[in-house]
């Protein structure tokens, strides 16, 4: 099954802990509303299973998902389970074969912040299982345009555990200038001298000046998508859980399209 990469877009929608991304400021959704979700659970004290990251499910046995989710770990400390709503019951499971994180992703920076999580077992797709698309490296994304991101993260950064429902929030992409600037800023304030610069591998995501809206710890990996089954973005980090001036970042699909296919199918 050969990945859905949409070349271009005509008629584009205009419109002091690092969290490694509950949506916060959104609202309950279900995988029927996008059922390409994908709900990345890790082992935890050798004995259970618990929802750790999100992901976008690409071919049968192929998700997308963020590098730093996996960064260190082996195969059998994850799994992946589709066709769910809920973070911690339903759906299908599915053992890792392979995980492949891009070759120049850098931990600390967040640098090309992709991994694709290859499936042991396929995919059975229906209404709660399918597919999502990606950009390719020539897709027009605007500044302003409605962007949504979807995930189980936590609802509020001191919240104990992630969000039981899943969970979406609509945002806007913000100019890419003024999100580097904004984050520029943040490096000259004392201990946040080491956070990671906006690159053109990343995309900025928000509603700037407005608090409480975007992503949250748990919503990393997850999908930022355009017009609903298109994932422009892979939750990457963030300042805070839905920081009124500091957008949440994530890496940029269309500039990792050829990558991603490549590794994908």
């Amino acid at each position: 099954m050969r990945i859905i990469m949409l070349l271009a877009l005509l008629g584009s929608a205009l419109a002091v802990s690092r969290s490694t991304s509950r949506i916060v400021g959104g609202s309950t959704t279900n995988v029927e509303t996008y059922p390409y979700m994908s709900n990345m659970q890790g082992i935890w004290d050798g004995l259970r299973w618990q929802h750790s990251c999100g992901g976008s499910l690409l071919t049968s046995t192929a998700v997308l998902s963020a590098a730093h989710c996996f960064y260190g770990d082996s195969e059998w400390q994850h799994r992946v389970v589709l066709g769910t709503s809920f973070a911690e019951s339903g759906g299908s499971v599915h053992t890792v074969r392979r995980i492949i994180m891009h070759p120049e992703f850098i931990d600390l920076t967040k640098n090309a912040d992709v991994a694709i999580v290859r499936l042991n077992n396929p995919a059975v797709f229906s209404s709660r299982v399918q597919v999502a698309r990606i950009p390719g490296p020539n897709y027009n994304l605007a500044d302003g345009a409605d962007v949504t991101f979807v995930g189980w993260g936590r609802l509020e950064s001191d919240d104990p555990k992630p969000s039981e429902e899943l969970m979406h929030v609509q945002v806007n992409i913000i100019n890419q200038e003024l999100c580097a600037e904004r984050y520029a800023y943040l490096q000259t304030q004392p201990l946040y001298e080491d956070w990671p610069d906006i690159n053109s591998g990343m995309v900025c995501a928000g509603v700037l000046d407005v608090s409480g809206k975007g992503t949250c710890i748990g919503d990393s990996g997850g999908p930022l998508a355009h017009f609903g089954d298109i994932v422009v973005g892979i939750a990457s980090w963030n300042f805070d859980c839905g920081d009124a001036f500091y957008p949440s970042v994530s890496a940029r699909v269309s500039y990792f399209s050829n990558w991603i296919v490549a590794n994908a199918n």
